[in-house]
C-alpha cells in the first residue's frame, strides 16, 4: 500500500457519527494534498502534527485527485521523506528541517533502528549533541507503544476507527487490556466480537483453556443462536458442539455455566441455556399479557352492524367474531392469509372504537407496513419504534413502565415480523394496572416466515391457546380476479401453483440450470415486464432465499444493477458501488436516523463521501463509513421482504437454495406480489419447497410461559 506522509494543515470537514473526515496535508514533494477517510480523530491534533496515511490516490469526478486513506498512523513515518517530516514536526527543541535533513541523508531509513538501538551514533551528524539526542529518542519512544498497539489491531483487520475507540476507552491501560485481557474487548467494545478477541488472545499466547476464553466463547455462542438463528435459548448439547467447533475445551463447561449464571449473563432451566435478557423478556411478556384479562362478554352486534353500514361492507362470520373478540378487550390475535379481509375488519373495528371515544394507536414493525395501514384505515399509523419513542442517544425507548402509552387500544399489523425484544418493549409501555386496562389487537399471517430477530411471537401466542384468536379463512377477492391468491392457497396446502389460462398474473418458468435461470430472470425483469406496463426500476422486486450462490441476492444485485442502472455516478464500498437511482436496503437498525433493518430506499444524490437516500418519503444522509449497513436491493431475500408489497415479484427458486426451500418461504414470497408473480428456477425445487413444512422452528418458551401465567392468574 502507498503511504502519504506530511503535516496536518487543516481538517476541512469531519463527522462524529461516522468518523469520516476530509483533511488537507502539507507534503514535502507534492505540496498540499487533500485526503479522505476515517480520519475524524485528526480533529484533536494540532496543525503541523505529523500524519502518516495508508491508502492510494484516486481521481474523483468532482473533486479531482485525492488520497483515499484506508489506515491512519499519526506518528509513524514509513519512508525517508516521512522521516524528514516527522523529525521536523516532532517538537524536539533544536531539531528543525536542516538537522532533520542531515540525519536522514546520513542514515536513511535506518535512522529508526539507530534511534532505538544505537542512539550514540546520532553524534555522527553535525549539530547532534547529548541533549538533542536524548530529547529525540524520548520523543520517538513516547509514541512507540501506541504505534505498536495500532499496528497490532490493524493487522487483525480492525478499522482505524475501532482501534481509536479501544485506545480512547482504556487510555494508558489499552496495551495491557489488549495483550492480557483481550476478551474484555468483546464485552466492552461494540464491533469487536469473540473471534477478533480470540485472534488477539492467540497472538499473545493465551492458552485455549484460559477461563476468560471459555466464558467469552460461551456468551458468544448463546448470543449468536439468538442473533443468527432466532432462538431464545440453546441446549447444553448444542452449546458443547458449537464450542468444540471453536476449539474451546468443554470439560469444565458446567463450571463456566455456573459462573455465567452467577454473573447474571445466562439463566439455566434444566437442559436449556438462556441469555438472561431473553429469559426475562419472555417471563415478563407472558405475565403481562395474561394480566390483560378481557372484559365481560357483551354482545356488540348492533355497534358492529352500524359500523358495517358506515364503512360500506358486510363482514363474514369469522370477521365479525374477530371484531367481537377485539371489542371484548384483553389480547386478541387475528390471523389470516391474503384476501381474507384483515384490513376490512380493522376498518369496522376502528369505527366502533371511534364511536366509543376510545384512544387508539395503530402501529407496525416497518415504516412501509405502517403507511399501508394508514392508507387502508384512514387513521394515523406509525412504526412501533416511533410509537414507543426510541431514543438513539440513550439506546432505549422513552415510553415504558414509568412512562406508559396514553391509549385504550393498541393495534399492531404484520405481527409475524415482531420479535421478542420488540414485543417486550411494547408490553412494557402498556398502562397495565392503571385506571384503564388497555386492549392489544395483534394482526398477522401465521403462515409467513417468523421475525428476523429472536422468537416466533405470533406462532407462540396462537399455540398457547390461552388468548382470544380469530382465524380468517374465507378469501373475499374473487378467485377469477387474482391468480396470486390461488397460488398462495396452493402453496399453503402443499401444492405447486398451477398457472391459470384465464388469469395471466402467475408464471412458473422451468429453468433447471442456474445460469439459464439467471438469464431468464434478467430478461423477465428488464424486458418482458416493461413491455407489459411495469416500471422495472419502481414496480418489480426480485426475491431469492439466500444471499450467496449463482442465484443469491449478491450476484442478482450485480447483474440487475448492470442491466437497470449501468451508467449513473456512484460511491464504492469494497466491490459494491451504490449509484444514483439505485434501490438500497438497510441491513442493521440505525436508530440515529430512524431507519431499520429491512427498510428499502432509493439513492437520490451522490456526493464526495455521502449518499442521500429517500426511504419512502424520508430523506436520510448516509455517510461513506456507514455503507457497511447498506446493500443493493434490486434483489433481496424473502426474509427481508416481509411487511412489504410490490406490484410485481420475480422469485428465484432453485435446488441450490438447499435447506431454505420451505413452504412458508415460498408462501411469503408469493404473497408479497399485488399484480404479478413469476417463479424462475427448477421444478424439483418448487416441489421440495411446498412439501417441506417445519424444520425452521425456533427454540422458545413463550407458549408454555403464557399457559403457566394464565393458570396462575386464574388461581390468584
Amino acid at each position: 500500500m502507498p503511504w502519504l506522509e506530511g503535516t496536518l494543515e487543516r481538517v476541512l470537514w469531519s463527522s462524529d457519527s461516522s468518523g469520516w473526515a476530509v483533511v488537507r496535508l502539507h507534503t514535502v514533494d507534492q505540496g498540499s494534498v487533500m485526503a479522505v477517510g476515517s480520519l475524524a480523530s485528526l480533529d484533536a491534533q494540532e496543525e503541523g502534527a505529523f500524519v502518516a496515511l495508508e491508502g492510494d490516490f484516486e481521481d474523483h469526478a468532482v473533486h479531482g485527485r485525492q488520497f483515499r486513506a484506508t489506515g491512519l498512523l499519526e506518528a509513524t513515518p514509513h519512508t525517508e521523506q516521512g522521516l524528514r517530516v516527522w523529525l521536523a514536526s516532532a517538537g524536539v527543541k533544536g531539531i528543525g528541517p536542516a538537522i532533520a535533513g542531515r540525519l536522514v541523508d546520513h542514515f536513511g531509513f535506518d535512522l529508526v533502528r539507530v534511534m532505538q538501538q544505537e542512539p550514540r551514533r546520532l553524534r555522527e551528524v553535525e549539530g547532534m549533541g547529548p541533549s538533542r539526542i536524548s530529547a529525540l529518542t524520548e520523543a520517538w519512544s513516547r509514541d512507540e507503544e501506541g504505534r505498536a498497539l495500532t499496528l497490532l489491531l490493524r493487522g487483525l483487520g480492525l478499522s482505524q476507527r475501532l482501534a481509536d475507540r479501544i485506545r480512547q476507552r482504556y487510555g494508558e491501560r489499552a496495551t495491557h487490556v489488549v495483550r492480557h485481557e483481550p476478551f474484555r474487548l468483546a464485552d466492552e467494545i461494540g464491533g469487536v466480537g469473540f473471534k477478533t478477541a480470540d485472534a488477539l488472545a492467540r497472538q499473545q499466547g493465551l492458552p485455549r483453556d484460559d477461563p476468560g476464553r471459555v466464558r467469552a466463547a460461551l456468551r458468544y455462542v448463546v448470543e449468536q443462536e439468538a442473533e443468527n438463528n432466532g432462538h431464545c435459548f440453546t441446549t447444553r448439547a448444542e452449546l458443547a458442539r458449537r464450542l468444540e467447533a471453536l476449539d474451546v475445551p468443554t470439560d469444565r463447561l458446567d463450571d463456566a455455566l455456573d459462573a455465567a449464571e452467577g454473573a447474571g449473563r445466562v439463566v439455566l432451566e434444566g437442559d436449556e441455556v438462556w441469555p438472561a435478557e431473553l429469559h426475562q423478556s419472555e417471563d415478563l411478556v407472558a405475565r403481562e399479557l395474561a394480566a390483560l384479562a378481557p372484559g365481560p362478554d357483551l354482545d356488540p352486534g348492533e355497534e358492529i352492524a352500524r359500523a358495517e353500514r358506515w364503512v360500506g361492507v358486510t363482514l363474514d362470520p369469522s370477521q365479525r367474531e374477530a371484531v367481537r373478540l377485539a371489542l371484548r378487550g384483553g389480547v386478541c390475535v387475528v390471523t389470516g392469509g391474503p384476501g381474507t379481509g384483515k384490513t376490512t375488519l380493522l376498518r369496522v373495528l376502528l369505527r366502533v372504537l371511534v364511536e366509543r371515544g376510545a384512544k387508539v394507536a395503530l402501529a407496525s414493525p416497518t415504516g412501509r407496513a405502517a403507511r399501508r395501514m394508514e392508507e387502508a384505515t384512514g387513521m394515523p399509523a406509525s412504526t412501533l419504534h416511533r410509537l414507543l419513542k426510541y431514543d438513539p442517544g440513550r439506546g432505549g425507548f422513552q415510553l415504558g413502565v414509568t412512562e406508559p402509552l396514553e391509549v385504550d387500544v393498541v393495534v399492531v399489523d404484520e405481527t409475524s415480523m415482531v420479535d421478542l425484544p420488540l414485543l417486550r418493549a411494547l408490553v412494557d409501555a402498556l398502562p397495565i394496572g392503571g385506571p384503564v386496562t388497555p386492549s392489544l389487537v395483534l394482526v398477522g399471517d401465521a403462515d409467513q416466515l417468523p421475525s428476523v430477530g429472536p422468537g416466533q411471537v405470533l406462532r407462540d401466542l396462537i399455540a398457547s391457546e390461552v388468548l382470544g384468536v380469530a382465524r380468517l379463512d374465507t378469501v373475499h377477492r374473487q378467485a377469477g380476479d387474482s391468480g396470486i391468491l390461488e397460488a398462495a392457497r396452493d402453496v399453503r396446502q402443499g401444492r405447486v401453483p398451477a398457472p391459470r389460462s384465464e388469469v395471466r398474473d402467475v408464471f412458473l418458468l422451468a429453468r433447471p440450470e442456474a445460469e439459464d435461470a439467471l438469464r431468464t430472470l434478467l430478461t423477465v425483469v428488464a424486458e418482458r415486464l416493461p413491455a407489459n406496463g411495469f416500471d422495472a426500476r419502481a414496480d418489480v422486486q426480485v426475491l431469492a432465499p439466500t444471499r450467496r450462490g449463482a442465484l443469491g441476492t449478491e450476484r442478482l444485485n450485480q447483474e440487475l444493477q448492470a442491466r437497470l442502472n449501468p451508467d449513473s455516478p456512484g460511491l464504492k464500498r469494497g466491490e459494491t458501488e451504490f449509484r444514483l437511482h439505485d434501490r438500497v436496503i438497510c441491513t442493521k437498525n440505525r436508530y440515529d436516523v430512524e431507519v431499520f433493518n429491512g427498510d428499502v430506499g432509493r439513492v437520490t444524490r451522490v456526493e464526495l463521501e455521502r449518499l442521500t437516500i429517500d426511504f419512502d418519503g424520508r430523506t436520510v444522509v448516509w455517510e461513506r463509513d456507514d455503507l457497511t449497513m447498506l446493500d443493493l436491493a434490486w434483489a433481496t431475500t424473502v426474509h427481508k421482504s416481509q411487511g412489504s408489497e410490490y406490484p410485481a415479484v420475480v422469485l428465484a427458486l432453485h435446488g441450490s437454495h438447499g435447506l431454505l426451500l420451505r413452504r412458508n418461504l415460498f408462501y411469503t414470497a408469493i404473497t408479497r406480489a399485488k399484480r404479478f408473480v413469476c417463479v424462475v428456477g427448477a421444478p424439483d425445487a418448487w416441489g421440495r419447497a411446498v412439501r417441506q413444512v417445519g424444520g425452521d422452528e425456533r427454540r422458545t418458551g413463550l407458549g408454555r410461559r403464557l399457559r403457566t401465567a394464565a393458570l396462575r392468574a386464574e388461581e390468584g
